[in-house]
């Protein structure tokens, strides 16, 4: 009798947590979407992502490609919005264990236009405030940080002098 209680048991515990799974999943895969297209993705519509942190993308009404099939421009914003969506969503669900810091070395350097880095740079600092992390971005584009950031959240080399 006990054997069959605990059975049914794992039963139960194994679909409250698959259920938990899918929404979050989808929640999580929504906000990279959004995101993405904040982006520059504009032809995005789905991303699926799966319990072994897989990705599938569908853009233009076609079928679903991996994340390592997209081009690198993509991949970049994909990368960038699922972080941000793994720390909003994971504080929605009270799941977030993230350490504190994010690092994103030149993002223009993969084909973001100056337009989408600007939204993208937005996004960072507004996650980085929402989650009281912190974001280290380099770039090589002055115009671009002070477009976004105030002198107090930059550290900035002279131009053509070291950082250090």
């Amino acid at each position: 009798m006990t054997l069959r209680v605990l059975d049914t048991a794992v039963k139960i515990l194994d679909a409250d947590n698959k259920n938990a799974a899918d929404a979050l999943f989808n929640d999580l895969g929504r906000e990279v979407v959004d995101l993405s297209r904040r982006f520059g993705m504009l032809s995005l519509e789905n991303v699926r992502i799966d319990r072994g942190a897989r990705m599938k993308v569908t853009k233009d009404g076609g079928g679903e490609d991996w994340f390592s099939d997209c081009d690198s421009g993509a991949r970049l914003r994909l990368r960038i919005a699922l972080v941000i969506a793994l720390l909003r969503v994971g504080a929605a669900y009270g799941v977030s264990t993230h350490p504190g810091l994010v690092m994103i070395d030149s993002p223009k350097a993969e084909e973001v236009q100056d337009l989408d880095a600007t939204v993208l740079f937005r996004e960072l600092a507004a996650v980085a405030e929402e989650q009281g992390i912190q974001v280290v971005i380099t770039t090589r584009d002055y115009d671009l940080v002070h477009t976004v950031l105030d002198a107090k959240h930059t550290i900035e080399a002279d131009e053509n002098e070291p950082l250090w």
